[in-house]
């Protein structure tokens, strides 16, 4: 064997046993449910009335009284307000009129036609005069059921004159006075609902995906908090904010429509500190130990100075303490107390 060969495998064991005899580097551990954060998630939100209706006149006509004021409150089918329909209950009174005319013009020309029917057996009347005949009754059939529904129109109109509530609710506001003119669309009274209020919040869209699995969801008013419950979740994202809308219920007592707040939830999800966050390679992640050696978990979505997510099982041993050192695969022991 040539004298240079035995050197350097000589060299070669050396550096192999020296590698095999590197003492391990000692770090502090702790299982991750003693360090992992709660995932929360927050929203912006507000409570929102079920209906919050601007009750308006449907037809013009004077108001002739107003029952509803502000602050009271309001059954369903309940008279709010009664306008002048004089006008109205004359023009129902000429529809009755037109009908009882096109009644009569009805009964004439079925009568004409069932006498033109006897005449036409002797042959007394031709067959185009009994047809003729019955082209009257049906244009007289076809009147009344105009006059009818002339009639309906003008009957209508006398019931728009009195506005009821739609449901049992508030009034807020109003804008009718007596004696002034209303006029289709101008709004007369605000009216709220009664009914239990809901929850909207604008949830971030990277956030959404999570709250159907989300737990402890609340409400935080400005004077307390309210438990809530997830009711619907917009697929369809905001295009400015990048949100979408959730709407919630209130799980116990609700607060008063028209309250704003902050919704918060717990996800299923724990994050660890930001900074157990290290960088290997260009990715960012945490060292656990396993069978006494570090192992580097990637976190791809975390970012450098904010809590990040890992999917480690709760026992899994993080290292809490020399990790900036450390690299994948590397020889550890545990410092005694941290495990």
């Amino acid at each position: 064997m040539p004298r240079l060969v035995l050197p350097i495998a000589g060299l070669l064991l050396c550096s192999i046993a020296l590698a095999q005899t590197v003492a391990p580097v000692e770090v502090g551990v702790r299982p991750l449910r003693e360090v992992a954060l709660p995932d929360r998630g927050t929203a912006p939100a507000s409570v929102i009335a079920l209906n919050d209706s601007r009750i308006a006149a449907e037809v013009t006509a004077r108001v002739a009284r107003v029952h509803a004021g502000v602050g009271g409150m309001v059954r369903a089918g309940q008279l709010l307000l009664e306008l002048d329909a004089t006008d109205y209950r004359l023009a129902l009174a000429q529809a009755d009129a037109q009908v009882t005319a096109a009644r009569a013009r009805v009964a004439l020309a079925e009568q004409r036609f069932q006498q033109a029917l006897t005449l036409r057996k002797k042959q007394f009347v031709s067959d185009d005069a009994v047809l003729e005949l019955k082209t009257g009754v049906q244009a007289a059939e076809a009147d009344l059921k105009v006059a009818q529904a002339q009639r309906a129109v003008a009957a209508r109109n006398v019931e728009k004159c009195r506005i009821v509530a739609p449901f049992a609710g508030v009034v807020l506001e109003r804008q009718a006075q007596v004696g002034a003119t209303a006029t289709p669309g101008a709004s007369l009274l605000r009216l709220v609902d009664l009914a239990p209020p809901e929850i909207e919040a604008q949830v971030q869209a990277i956030q959404a995906d999570e709250l159907p699995r989300a737990t402890e969801l609340t409400f935080d008013g400005q004077d307390r908090r309210y438990p809530v419950k997830l009711l619907r979740l917009s697929p369809v994202v905001e295009v400015t904010a990048r949100t979408r809308v959730a709407r919630l219920a209130f799980a116990g007592p609700a607060a008063p429509a028209g309250s704003s707040g902050t919704l918060r939830w717990l996800t299923p999800g724990v994050l660890l500190p930001p900074e157990l966050l290290v960088k290997r390679e260009q990715t960012l992640g945490a060292f656990v130990v396993e069978n006494d050696r570090a192992r580097f978990v990637p976190a791809p979505a975390a970012q450098e100075g904010r809590p990040f997510a890992v999917a480690l099982s709760p026992e899994t041993l993080v290292v809490v303490r020399g990790q900036q050192g450390l690299t994948d695969g590397q020889p550890v022991t545990v410092a005694s107390g941290t495990r």
